[in-house]
């Protein structure tokens, strides 16, 4: 049976329309969330921030976590030790991966989460940062690792809890 020719365009336009419409729903819904951003900031960078930055990195890659993780320094300088470069690169940790970079204003308000370490809470751009006191990597590496080790867990905890877009 043929349709009379307005019948079959009829059809078609509910067709494609339905076409549209559920393929647009689809493209919607399975957009990605944009990955979360962290940024840590210590008050020279090279230190801290730098070892969290990559610490963190590396177990949301191992937790296939759509996270972007950065970090700064308030006043950037190098205080890496040799003898904390030395245990870092047994651990397989490099801080100087990054350029050091100064925060800005900016950096702060792309970020999700915000990380403060030490005196770098007491920045004005960084009054919203959690704050993070801890041990020094210069002077009591394994304490250090322990505690950045402990806080991470929590952190990747949280990231890996379900969120809206």
């Amino acid at each position: 049976m043929v349709l009379p020719r307005q019948d079959r365009i009829h059809r078609r336009t509910v067709l494609t329309a339905a076409l549209v419409c559920l393929f647009a729903g689809r493209s919607a819904a399975a957009a990605p969330c944009r990955p979360t951003r962290v940024l840590f900031v210590c008050p020279v960078g090279t230190v801290k921030s730098a070892i969290a930055r990559e610490t963190l990195r590396r177990r949301v890659a191992a937790a296939h976590l759509p996270v972007l993780v950065q970090s700064r320094g308030l006043a950037p300088a190098n205080h890496v030790s040799p003898a904390l470069a030395e245990r870092l690169r047994a651990d397989g940790i490099d801080p100087g991966a990054d350029l050091l970079r100064a925060l800005t204003a900016a950096d702060v308000a792309d970020a999700d989460i915000v990380i403060a370490f030490d005196e770098a809470a007491q920045s004005s751009l960084l009054a919203k940062a959690r704050a993070w006191r801890t041990p020094s990597w210069n002077e009591h590496y394994d304490e250090a690792k322990a505690d950045l080790a402990q806080r991470l867990n929590g952190l990747i905890e949280e990231l890996s809890e379900p969120r809206a877009c």
